[in-house]
């Protein structure tokens, strides 16, 4: 199918295959390294094994992760341009990943080479299905609505701070390990029976929050700050992301439709390379507010 711009994004979207390929979007992988085995955050025709992975975590095999380099954008980037398309790539958080950051250097190389070439993009500041579905997903709509590239990339610049994530950890060494907490803000987590609460704060970044006692408590926090935040003037789809803990998700979806009113609750495991750094057992929602913070 021809389209009149080219959609980007990169694997911590969590797009699914089937929708990439139905949907002509372009899909930047970043890796995860488990046991010094090298693996992409997203291939085709290879779904991500989420109970496999998640056990190898829990049982502390060395796992880390690797970002899109530069070669990898522009390899991608440059055929679509030299077919005559301009670009828009969506893009994980550059509070978490380097990722964006090199993407955004390869269009800056391209521009000199295709100066008639519309070539955009965007930092999201968020993750997951924070910016895959509310942002790429909808680009993809208003693309077959016949929006132009630029409609587009304003309608992510003026989306994408109304993006909300919360989420539960059971053990916030992992994000510490990755260098997404300094040590003293682990610590913050590791007392006995408490169960951190996380967020993703303005510049894109990780920030404990507060500190609850037990599981369920965690739970009951995620669902009551939807109903705190969630923007009432929207038609919210609500996305519960987890860490292998689909028990704990149907768990946290009642709560969410006790309390609040939302259109639909949908479920996603978190993709490899942000799962590497927040462990198994994560819990995280996903929703619309009317500012984030």
């Amino acid at each position: 199918m021809s389209y009149e711009f080219e959609i980007i994004t990169d694997s911590c979207s969590s797009i699914e295959e089937a929708y990439a390929e139905a949907n002509g979007v372009h899909v930047l992988t970043l890796s995860y390294i488990l046991d010094g085995v090298e693996k992409p955050g997203y291939a085709k025709g290879q779904p991500f094994d989420a109970k496999g992975f998640y056990d190898a975590l829990r049982k502390k095999i060395k796992a880390s992760t690797s970002q899109v380099n530069f070669d990898q954008a522009y390899n991608m980037i440059k055929p679509l341009l030299e077919a005559g398309k301009d670009v828009l790539y969506i893009g994980f958080s550059s509070g978490l990943s380097g990722t964006y950051a090199s993407v955004a250097s390869a269009m800056e190389e391209l521009r000199g080479e295709f100066p008639d070439r519309k070539i955009m993009h965007e930092d999201t500041l968020t993750a997951s299905v924070g910016f895959g579905y509310y942002l790429v997903e909808k680009a993809v709509e208003m693309r077959a609505e016949g929006k132009t590239i630029e409609e587009a990339h304003k309608f992510v610049v003026d989306t994408k701070m109304k993006i909300d994530i919360w989420a539960t950890v059971d053990d916030l060494f992992h994000l510490q390990r990755g260098g997404r907490l300094s040590a003293p803000a682990a610590f913050f987590g590791s007392l006995l029976g408490v169960k951190p609460v996380i967020t993703v704060n303005d510049e894109g970044k990780l920030i404990p929050h507060s500190k609850v006692r037990g599981r369920g408590k965690a739970i009951d926090f995620l669902a009551d700050k939807i109903k705190e935040k969630a923007d009432p003037n929207e038609g919210q789809v609500v996305w519960i992301i987890h860490g292998d803990a689909l028990e704990d998700a149907k768990t946290l979806e009642q709560k969410i439709r006790a309390k609040c009113k939302v259109a639909d609750v949908r479920y996603t495991n978190l993709e490899p390379v942000i799962g590497t750094h927040t462990g198994p057992g994560v819990l995280a929602v996903s929703f619309l507010v009317k500012k984030r913070g």
